[in-house]
């Protein structure tokens, strides 16, 4: 009898064990910024690349969007300036657009170089569009 009582016990000890190995929880921490890159998957946007560069008073950007196939395309880059509230607006905007398999579009202006300053593009072949930011 009280080998019978031991091995229900121990049986009843391992399925709680083995049972409550799925109910841990950790949290993550959100104070670690994350090296990786997220790969997001479009069905129309093949790619696009975008960069803004300064040279002294100078502000350059290029974008380039490239879809999986031949499509109306549309590139909307925006010069921002961060104000001193720490908010972005806009101080010069470029547009391109066609149909094809390729889009690129350029643009530069005259800065102040103790400003800060980013480029937000907008990306949109077909119905699918992309918003990307790109700093100095």
């Amino acid at each position: 009898m009280t080998k019978k009582i031991f091995s229900l016990l121990t049986a009843i000890a391992l399925m709680i064990s083995v049972f409550s190995i799925g109910f841990n929880s950790y949290a993550a921490d959100t104070d670690t910024p994350v090296d990786e890159e997220i790969i997001e998957e479009y069905t129309t946007i093949a790619s696009n690349t975008y960069l803004i560069s300064i040279s002294g008073v100078t502000a350059t950007c290029n974008a380039t969007l490239k879809p999986s196939y031949q499509t109306s395309l549309y590139i909307k880059m925006e010069l921002q300036k961060k104000s001193s509230n720490g908010t972005y607006s806009t101080v010069k905007t470029w547009t391109a657009s066609k149909t094809g398999i390729s889009l690129s579009a350029h643009g530069t202006k005259t800065i102040n170089p103790l400003s800060t300053y980013r480029l937000k593009v907008t990306f949109t072949a077909d119905r699918e569009t992309v918003v990307r930011y790109a700093y100095p």
